[in-house]
């Protein structure tokens, strides 16, 4: 008896140390997995993230679309870094198929640096990777805690190396932070990442955004702070986890975008269905950008939006604005827009930076006489309401700087703008039909992506450039105007439909449509 409980005593302990054992190289290994994302996400907003495996690389070398999209240094840093080092034999079954992450890093003097973070394989060491540098014919100076190393190209870069992690960078200032810096394991962002990727399974490259640190990477590009239509990316609790889609005419990536502050105003829509954007179809040809809200149900927003309100400890001075006007102009405001709203608010601005908001009505003359006491005439049907922020009121954040704007109620439309002026530049072009439905270009690059969203914002880059000049570095505003850059690019789209929670994402960049010329379709004919 004494036997059998000394041998089942044996056995458990056994079990319980093997299970320790690989319990704990799981861990080991875990942690070895995430160094390099860990890394990655170091002062870092954008990351864009593929696995080291050849076929990428000869994918991305056939797509002029990569060098105009990260602009022509950036990608011959990256042929650079593939030619003498990710494909040299010896350093490439060091790395084997690990997952590569670049990483977007502000840096100084205007400029964005990228930082390279990966991992070399468990049963490779320190010295078999430096001893395959040497291999490969590259000049190293290891005299110093980061290595120098000097590519046949002449370019330079900074290598580290801590434990299975291995950095590298053109700039010595990134590497040095992710070796000072400690890891957390409570990084949301990381964790963020995790959850989401799918790029050992079935995409070919992955980009992820943390709006919170955007501001800092985009301070690089342009000089003050976000505002305008750029404010919607400033101080954004929110992450995105995008799939990159192969393509030579466009760059298009599918996802999804997470809003990690429940009373953020987007998050209002991230539950709702996503419904038929229309109130695109009144803008003016020389739009510059946009963003579109579809609301679902506006009677059940209406509530989130007052909690919304609440968060903000705005719920009484809003309330207190709409029993004013009751008070002052016996006037119900909750019979006129609440029950004449339809299901979409708008706001854009035109190419020469003027901003105009727009909703749509179920019933505009009947609108238009509800609020006659509550409007004084300017002329030409253009009104100016007499109280302030009550577009506020109803709508919430995107009215916020329509205080107390003038408007104009046509085809079933509210539009409005800070100045008259800016309300007849637009009736101008509304009824000579100016309008950008009407442009070929405009209809191509909506044509990519799906017609319903809750939310979506979008930048016609021509239209833009004006706008570009004024607000952003000259380095990156050539970057856009150029050939090499993004010149032959029409428009920037980041569409949101709500899930749950979340929201399904579609990002593009797509490309102008190449006019066919006499002479093209000449030699396309010759060559049948």
């Amino acid at each position: 008896m004494k036997k059998i409980l000394v041998i089942v005593i044996a056995l458990f302990t056994a079990i319980i140390t093997l299970a320790y054992m690989y319990f704990s190289g799981l861990n080991t290994q875990r942690e070895n997995n995430d160094s390099s994302l860990y890394a990655a996400t170091v002062n870092s907003a954008v990351i864009f993230s593929f696995q080291n495996d050849k076929s990428i690389f000869d994918i991305l070398k056939g797509q002029n679309i990569l060098q105009e999209v990260i602009g022509e240094t950036n990608y011959t840093q990256l042929q650079s870094i593939k030619d003498y080092i990710l494909t040299a034999p010896n350093l490439n079954r060091i790395i084997g198929k690990q997952n590569i992450y670049i990483s977007l890093i502000p840096g100084k003097d205007k400029q964005i640096d990228l930082l390279y973070s990966t991992q070399i394989n468990s049963e490779a060491s320190k010295n078999q990777l430096m001893n395959a540098l040497v291999s490969a014919k590259l000049q190293l100076d290891s005299s110093k805690k980061i290595t120098t190393i000097t590519l046949p190209d002449s370019a330079i870069f900074y290598l580290a190396i801590k434990g299975n992690l291995l950095l590298l960078s053109s700039a010595i200032k990134p590497v040095s932070n992710v070796l000072s810096a400690s890891t957390n394991d409570n990084n949301k962002f990381v964790q963020y990442i995790k959850s989401t990727s799918r790029l050992t399974k079935n995409s070919l490259a992955e980009v992820y955004i943390n709006f919170k640190d955007l501001p800092l990477l985009l301070k690089a590009t342009m000089p003050g702070k976000l505002n305008g239509e750029l404010s919607v990316l400033d101080n954004r609790n929110t992450f995105a986890s995008l799939i990159y889609n192969f393509s030579k005419e466009k760059v298009l990536l599918t996802g999804t975008t997470q809003d990690n502050e429940l009373n953020d105003y987007y998050q209002l829509f991230s539950t709702s269905n996503a419904q038929k954007t229309t109130a695109t179809n009144i803008l003016p040809e020389n739009t510059a950008n946009y963003t579109v809200f579809a609301i679902e149900n506006y009677a059940t927003w209406k509530k989130n939006l007052d909690a919304w309100f609440t968060e903000k400890k705005e719920l009484n001075a809003t309330s207190n604005i709409l029993k004013n006007i009751t008070l002052k102009y016996h006037i119900d405001p909750n019979q006129i827009f609440p029950k004449y709203f339809k299901d979409q608010l708008i706001t854009f601005q035109l190419n020469t930076a003027e901003k105009i908001g727009a909703i749509n009505l179920s019933n505009g003359e009947k609108v238009e006489q509800l609020l006659l006491d509550l409007s004084s005439d300017y002329g030409d049907g253009i009104k100016l309401f007499k109280e302030s922020d009550l577009l506020y009121s109803y709508f919430g954040e995107p009215f916020k700087k329509f205080k107390r704007p003038y408007y104009i109620i046509i085809d079933n439309y509210m539009i409005f703008a800070n100045n008259a002026s800016t309300l007849q530049s637009f009736l101008n072009s509304y009824k000579n039909n100016r309008l950008l439905i009407n442009k070929e270009s405009y209809i191509n690059s909506i044509n990519q992506l799906p017609n319903t969203s809750n939310i979506t914002f979008f930048i016609d880059l021509d239209n833009s450039s004006e706008i570009f000049l004024k607000n952003i570095y000259l380095p990156y505003y050539k970057h856009i105007t150029t050939e090499k850059g993004l010149k032959n690019y029409q428009s920037f789209t980041y569409q949101l439909s709500g899930d749950n929670g979340k929201f399904q994402t579609n990002v593009l960049m797509n490309r102008k449509q190449q006019h066919l010329t006499q002479d093209s379709l000449k030699l396309e004919n010759d060559s049948l």
